[in-house]
């Protein structure tokens, strides 16, 4: 039990090296909506637009494909995720501008490396699942900044995170427990999200959110770490998976809860908030999940 409470603490306290992300909050306009604009727009009037523009495509993103609130609470204040004596206390922080709020002052780069990295603002290691939004882009991050500043204050102040005995062991010993050693913290991020022409790599871009619960493969199977969840469905092409599926049970699957069986998806599956996508990034996850090599359910 030491061992692991020592190598748990270690790893979370370790200190990180991050790049440089400068991205602007929020993007301004492109040449073709500025172009768009009446003529003799001021900057201040182009610019207000920009703004609303951001918060608009940050609200849509929190809510259809980056799960933030089920986190954070569906208002960003902050909530407790984990408290139990033996497994320890998590809890995700204030992102909001009220009082207890974590991001009072952040520039662009500690955004980035809390969201993309997986590390706090004093260099160490956090429980934030990172490798599920390490591949935002910078507008795509830059837009969910502008949402989130848009939001009304919030007054909660989260404790920080406490190490039981499990957490203890799974930090120890599981390595995707901290994301911060699996991420490349000097990589170059993609300004822009791959084009909608590109079907399989916006897929791709947009199912990162889903390895968390699915798996680094997509394969499934039950979560470590967390008894209470049930067994996670395989989303790659084989028999155990979603070999005899056509797009269109996928988009009956993710707009209305249902298997090609009829029986109905778990609530534990946000199919309710995902299939608020677009049929266009729905049918990109599904030709990327396509590509996927058939694996066994639960082979990660």
């Amino acid at each position: 039990m030491a061992w692991a409470f020592v190598t748990a603490q270690s790893r979370y306290n370790h200190k990180w090296a991050i790049h440089d992300a400068t991205f602007p909050i929020p993007f301004p306009l492109d040449a073709a909506p500025r172009a768009a604009l009446p003529p003799g727009t001021s900057d201040q009037a182009a610019d207000s637009i920009a703004l609303a523009t951001a918060v608009a495509s940050g609200d849509r993103l929190l809510h259809t494909r980056l799960p933030c609130g089920d986190c954070h609470n569906k208002d960003l204040g902050g909530g407790v995720v984990i408290d139990q004596p033996m497994v320890g206390y998590w809890a995700a922080p204030n992102l909001t501008t009220g009082p207890g709020s974590v991001t009072l002052g952040f520039t662009a780069h500690d955004w980035d490396r809390a969201v993309r990295h997986g590390v706090r603002r004093s260099g160490k290691s956090s429980s934030m699942p990172s490798l599920e939004f390490a591949n935002l882009s910078d507008h795509e991050l830059s837009d969910v900044i502008a949402y989130v500043r848009s939001l009304p204050p919030v007054d909660r102040t989260i404790k920080p995170v406490r190490f039981g005995v499990v957490f203890s062991f799974v930090v120890a010993t599981d390595p995707r427990s901290i994301p911060a050693f699996l991420i490349d913290h000097q990589a170059v991020h993609a300004v822009e999200p791959p084009p909608a022409a590109d079907a399989v790599a916006l897929g791709k871009h947009i199912a990162q959110t889903c390895q968390g619960c699915h798996g680094p493969n997509f394969s499934g199977g039950k979560m470590a770490g967390d008894p209470s969840m049930p067994i996670v469905a395989n989303l790659t092409p084989d028999t155990s998976g979603v070999a005899g599926w056509t797009e269109a049970d996928f988009l009956r699957a993710l707009h209305d809860g249902k298997r090609p069986d009829g029986s109905s998806l778990l609530d534990a599956m946000p199919w309710r908030v995902y299939g608020k996508m677009s049929d266009i990034e729905l049918r990109a996850v599904w030709a990327y999940l396509r590509t996927l090599p058939p694996t066994p359910k639960g082979k990660r």
